[in-house]
């Protein structure tokens, strides 16, 4: 076999994989069936052998253009599936979930951010966060095992370090991933300060500096209205958006809506790419809320994109997860958009101002802690600088409020020594780089333009052809950057009354009607 064929060989091996995963995940979804993934891996694995690395980097390195971009992500999924393998067959099995006991209840350590949010006791919250801390204490040993068995199988194939291996996930230059978090902590920094303080008023009687990092959950759950929000009316609502721009996804050939609620069906909005773009799907259940309505607005949005794919190239049907975050976010952020709220609900100010509020201030927050993490696990490779001092330095600057012992000691256990979070930042500035772009070509309301629909559709059959950098040159700007997100973010303070320290601003909400609300500022 030649090496054309072999090529064409694996890219055939990885889009069957994909299928057969994407079919087996829909079942556990939408049926609760059991889930057994590794099904999917066998008499497939020549394809994550290191020879197979071996040779798509090697074409990857004597290609140019867009092949060299396509294999750039073949090699990256690749590499990434490798080392999973190695790790999962090396490391030690964990006992289960990592849990704590509280309140005489056994409780999985994912669920207390949730506990958090409900919690309206600020020392029942100090006391949960505790229990959390120490329970993911006693779990390090098994995850430092699993980062020691991923780190000597990335060895083997080649890469001496973690940040070596980041270069190759996420095609970026470690240098510059570092600057790009360090830039949005700058760049977001006044409109940061301004939004959660002012929400921190508001939702808790205090202000920026008196708040901890238990104390988050409950402050970003702000803006829950139920009058907003009601059961029921989301996938409505977002199907009547996406018709309204021309992405009329229950038109498209392949696209499969499964939008009822039913015994044994996970509610969560999930969109799987089966076969791109011949068969596309979304499952939902209805249950109410401000979470439910962004998870379909971003689940529809990446459903809209697989659906528009139209390349031939595998990786760039497939492959490539900022390209699908970016538009699912662009979708996502309708959900804190004073005009499109305003349009939706039908509410007064005074119901719409919270919701706008709580919602910038998350964005925000969301885009600090993913630039804090990645200059955290940068500093990881450093001596001082990956001391937990500097780290405590790191988030102290990202929350601009103190940091405790616990809340330093859980961010330090949560590890991303593959810099996922830098992929996971760059989509969410991509989003607010888009909607400014779409904003600006359709004012006021992108949402209601088939202009903005074509130009999308346009652009979502490349698939991930476009790189990061790419996309937002597609958008108009020189580079990623956090200063669409500031702006955007300034706009909707605005628009809740906040006034930023060094600015003029209104000291009381502007009307949200979508005739006086003017969208993204400069």
């Amino acid at each position: 076999m030649g090496d054309k064929e072999r090529l064409a060989s694996i890219r055939t091996g990885v889009d069957q994989l994909l299928t057969a995963q994407a079919r087996l995940l829909w079942e556990t979804w939408t049926r609760g069936a059991a889930p057994n993934l590794e099904a999917s891996l066998a008499g497939r694995e020549a394809l994550f052998s290191p020879e197979t690395v071996a040779f798509v980097k090697d074409a990857r390195d004597r290609s140019e253009g867009d092949e060299r971009r396509a294999l750039a992500l073949l090699h990256a999924f690749l590499v990434g599936e490798h080392l999973a393998r190695e790790a999962a067959a090396g490391s030690p099995a964990a006992a289960g979930r990592l849990a704590l006991t509280w309140e005489g209840r056994t409780v999985a350590t994912e669920r207390v951010p949730a506990l958090l949010a409900l919690e309206p006791d600020p020392e029942r919250r100090a006391g949960l966060e505790r229990a959390w801390a120490d329970a993911e204490r006693r779990g390090a040993a098994i995850a430092d095992a699993r980062w020691r068995g991923i780190a000597a199988a990335a060895e083997r194939i080649g890469y001496s370090s973690f940040l070596a291996l980041a270069v190759e996930l996420r095609g970026e230059p470690i240098r510059r991933l570092g600057a790009l978090a360090n830039s949005v902590l700058g760049e977001t920094d006044a409109e940061y300060r301004a939004l959660v303080d002012a929400l921190a008023h508001v939702e808790m009687g205090t202000g920026l500096a008196e708040l901890r990092g238990r104390d988050m959950p409950r402050l970003l759950r702000a803006g829950e209205d139920a009058r907003a929000f009601p059961t029921g009316r989301a996938a409505g609502d977002v199907g009547k958006m996406l018709a309204t721009i021309g992405l009329d996804l229950p038109g498209r050939p392949g696209v499969v809506l499964d939008l009822e609620a039913r015994s044994g069906k996970d509610p969560r909005a999930l969109a799987l790419p089966v076969e791109v773009p011949r068969s596309v799907r979304v499952s939902f259940a209805p249950q109410g809320g401000a979470t439910e309505l962004r998870a379909l607005l971003h689940e529809m949005g990446v459903a809209a994109y697989y659906a528009y794919v139209s390349t031939p190239m595998l990786e760039f049907r497939r492959l490539g997860a900022v390209t699908s975050e970016t538009w699912g976010g662009v979708f996502e952020d309708l959900a804190g958009d004073p005009r499109w709220l305003a349009e939706r609900t039908g509410l007064d100010d005074s119901h719409l101002v919270p919701i706008v509020r709580a919602a910038a201030a998350r964005r925000l927050h969301r885009a600090r802690t993913l630039a804090a993490r990645v200059l955290v696990e940068i500093g990881r490779a450093g001596k001082r600088e990956g001391s937990p001092a500097v780290a405590k330095a790191i988030l102290e600057r990202a929350f601009a409020r103190p940091v405790e012992t616990d809340e330093l000691q859980l961010f330090l256990l949560d590890r991303d020594p593959l810099l996922e979070s830098a992929d996971a930042l760059r989509a969410l500035l991509l989003a607010a780089q888009g909607e400014a772009f779409l904003t600006a070509r359709s004012p006021p309301s992108w949402w209601h333009s088939k202009e903005s629909g074509a130009w999308l559709a346009a652009a979502f059959a490349d698939g991930s052809r476009l790189a990061p950098a790419d996309l937002a040159r597609a958008f108009g700007v020189a580079r990623v950057d956090a200063s669409a997100l500031a702006a955007s973010s300034r706009a909707r303070a605005a628009a809740a009354g906040i006034r930023q320290a060094g600015r003029e601003g209104p000291s009381s909400p502007r009307s949200l009607r979508p005739e006086a609300v003017t969208g993204v500022a400069p």
